[in-house]
C-alpha cells in the first residue's frame, strides 16, 4: 500500500499555528525608517562644491517644528532643521538665488529665496516624534507652514513641498 504523502493532522496544526502568530507581525510592521548614518541630503553649491548630511548631522543643527492641520482635522507635528538656518550653515548657499531640489524619484521643483526669506519652510525629518521611511515620504520633507499662511494653500506652493528630498542645487 502507498504512503498517503499529506501533511499530518499534527503537522497541519503546528504549521497553521505558526502562520497565524506570525499575521500580526506582518500587518503591524512599520517600515524601517531611513538609517541616521547614510546620506541624506546632498547640497551642490555654485562653485562646484558638494556637501553631504546624514540624518544624525541634520539632528545637530537647531531643531524646529511645524505644526499642520490635515484636511480631516488632524494635527501633524513636523520637526527638522529650517532650510533658511540650513543655508546659513553653509558657506556660499544663502546668495539670495533659487535653490533647484529633486527628490528620490526625480522630481524637481525650484524654490524662490524670497520662499524662504518669507514662509521659513522646514527641511522635516520626523513627523509626529518619528522618522520617515522612504515609504512614508521620507526621509526628509520640505515642508512649508500651511497653517501660519494661508495664502499658501494654492498648489503652487503645494508642488514646492517636495516629499523624499534628497538634493539641493543652489543655483
Amino acid at each position: 500500500m502507498a504512503k498517503d504523502s499529506s501533511m499530518s493532522p499534527h503537522r497541519h496544526f503546528f504549521v497553521a499555528l505558526f502562520l497565524i502568530l506570525l499575521y500580526p507581525l506582518h500587518v503591524n510592521a512599520e517600515p524601517a525608517p531611513y538609517p541616521l548614518d547614510r546620506p541624506a541630503l546632498t547640497v551642490y553649491l555654485a562653485d562646484g562644491q558638494r556637501l553631504v548630511f546624514s540624518l544624525t548631522q541634520l539632528q545637530q543643527m537647531p531643531l524646529a517644528s511645524i505644526r499642520l492641520s490635515t484636511p480631516e482635522g488632524l494635527q501633524q507635528q513636523w520637526q527638522g532643521v529650517r532650510l533658511r538656518k540650513l543655508l546659513e550653515l553653509i558657506p556660499g548657499a544663502g546668495n539670495g538665488r533659487p535653490l533647484h531640489t529633486t527628490a528620490l524619484n526625480h522630481y524637481s521643483v525650484l524654490i524662490p529665496y524670497e520662499d524662504i526669506q518669507r514662509y521659513d519652510p522646514l527641511v522635516a525629518y520626523q513627523l509626529d516624534g518619528r522618522l520617515m521611511s522612504i515609504r512614508d515620504y521620507g526621509p526628509l520633507y520640505l515642508i512649508y507652514p500651511f497653517d501660519d499662511h494661508p495664502e499658501l494653500r494654492q498648489q503652487m506652493f503645494y508642488n514646492r513641498s517636495i516629499w523624499q528630498l534628497s538634493e539641493i542645487h543652489v543655483e
